[in-house]
Formats: structure tokens, sequence, C-alpha cells
């Protein structure tokens, strides 16, 4: 069951307010971000928790998420989920814009959408956070 957080908590977090198709990105990101989320609990945890807090879903392809093949097979050899390990660094929510996709400093990871659902694409496997 989706634990419930008070919207007043969270009043002007963020800088406008967060829509369906805006973009989530990871990386070393300069642009216009609307809204930002630290990813001290982990990727997922941080991803549920921006969707808690904004009351939007998402969908996130976990194949763009930036973690080095040297840390994911560290994690493998312990048998321990990376995505589930604090990491440096943040999540940012920005507008869409053309010219992402030609930064190599950046990864779009995935977008908000209308849907209270948080969707995990890997490949042609489709998984949700929190069932």
């Amino acid at each position: 069951m989706r634990p419930v957080i008070e919207p007043k908590a969270f009043k002007g977090r963020y800088n406008d307010e967060i829509k369906p198709e805006d973009l989530i990105i990871m990386g070393d990101f300069s642009g216009e971000a609307v809204g930002r989320m630290e990813l001290d609990n982990g990727i997922l945890r941080s991803l549920w928790r921006l969707s808690l807090e904004t009351g939007l879903g998402m969908t996130v392809d976990i194949r763009r998420i930036m973690i080095s093949q040297k840390y994911l097979n560290e994690c493998n050899r312990a048998d321990i989920n990376p995505y589930e390990q604090p990491m440096d660094g943040c999540l940012y929510i920005s507008r869409p814009a053309s010219e992402y996709h030609l930064r190599r400093d950046i990864a779009v990871i995935g977008y908000m959408t209308k849907e209270k659902v948080c969707r995990i694409i890997n490949g042609d496997r489709e998984s949700y956070l929190g069932s």
C-alpha cells in the first residue's frame, strides 16, 4: 500500500509544479531544473519518493540509469541491489527539450506521467515500484 505524504509538507520544495511529460535526468545537469531529488536513499527509493511528493507517476528505463559497470559487478559479487544503495548525485526534473539527446554528461532516464504508477522498463520487461 502506498504511504500517504501530506502535500503541505513539500510546499515550496520544487521551483514549479511538476507536470506529466517532464523529464527525469541524471548526471551533471546544468540546465533549468524545476525539481531535484537527492539519491542518498538509493535510486529506487528516490524515484518512489519523487512520485509520492509530486502526486504523479513515472516511466523509467533502468538501462539509462548512470551506474558504472565496475560498481554493478561489485554489487553482484556482494549480492546486493545497486539500485537500492545510497548514491552521490541527484535526479533532476526538467521540461522537455530537443537537445538533451546530444549531451554526453546527462542521461534522460524517464518522464513523469499522469498515472500514479511508477513503471520501470528493462528491455521488453516491465515492472512497478511498490508492487
